[in-house]
């Protein structure tokens, strides 16, 4: 599976959308979102989460692996689209503190699920990856508080990082939301899509690389960063971490 938009397409989330984007989105998933807005933000927000549920709903019923990379295809773009026009209205319309709020509510609520229901539905390997994907998904948002308060000096790299940032957590988070769906509608996903939809929750590494570099323009001086990611060694280890068991982790994890 492979994102149908290229990071290049993205660059203008950057510059329009800012960082926290994905803090957005998150925020619009909170199940406590209806009682923290507006009446008219919560329509909008109850909204485009139905049609968001529509892409999903598709996607986990799937057969096989050519069946689901077909409709990924389709609805990817749909998606990312529906995402920025979200992020645009909550930017606009919702205070920051309560998105941020939101969004930490919203991690909590899927860790808290997946943790409690996953196990029986899916098996462990995927409740692990589950919980790793959300722990990761915390960490990069730890990170896009940081980049929000300071501008880079190399706007360059901090557009190209921001674009690379977006496709690879809009990918994983598209994954994500297929099982958090089927979760709770107790559907089964056939094995094939099962492993697309693993395969996908990867990328939340990947963004969290990107999230990484972004931070790190905001602590440079005149220095450039050229060429392709490079591991450093909390990176590699998150990687790592990824291939075992994550119970222990998430268990160390402040309590939501």
């Amino acid at each position: 599976m492979n994102p149908t938009l290229a990071a290049e397409d993205l660059t203008l989330t950057s510059g329009t959308q800012g960082p926290d984007l994905v803090l957005r989105v998150l925020a619009s998933r909170s199940k406590h979102s209806a009682r923290q807005l507006s009446a008219p933000a919560s329509e909008v927000f109850s909204g485009i989460r139905d049609a968001v549920d529509q892409l999903l709903s598709s996607a986990i019923e799937a057969r096989n692996a050519a069946e689901f990379d077909q409709i990924f295809s389709a609805a990817f773009p749909k998606y990312t689209s529906i995402t920025l026009s979200l992020s645009a209205f909550a930017n606009a319309m919702v205070p920051t503190d309560t998105i941020n709020r939101m969004a930490r509510e919203s991690i909590c609520e899927m860790e808290s699920d997946f943790r409690d229901k996953a196990l029986s539905a899916f098996g462990a390997e995927v409740r692990d990856q589950l919980l790793f994907t959300v722990w990761t998904l915390r960490k990069i948002s730890e990170l896009l508080t940081e980049i929000s308060a300071t501008q880079a000096n190399d706007r360059k790299h901090d557009e190209e990082y921001g674009a690379r940032y977006t496709i690879n957590a809009l990918r994983a988070k598209f994954c994500l939301d297929c099982l958090n769906m089927a979760l709770h509608l107790d559907r089964p996903i056939y094995p094939e899509v099962m492993e697309e939809l693993k395969d996908g929750l990867r990328a939340m590494v990947n963004a969290y690389a990107w999230a990484r570099r972004g931070a790190a323009l905001r602590h440079a001086s005149d220095e450039t960063l050229e060429g392709p990611v490079v591991w450093d060694d909390e990176e590699a280890e998150l990687v790592q971490s990824s291939m075992q068991d994550m119970a222990s982790i998430t268990d160390a994890e402040e309590s939501c």
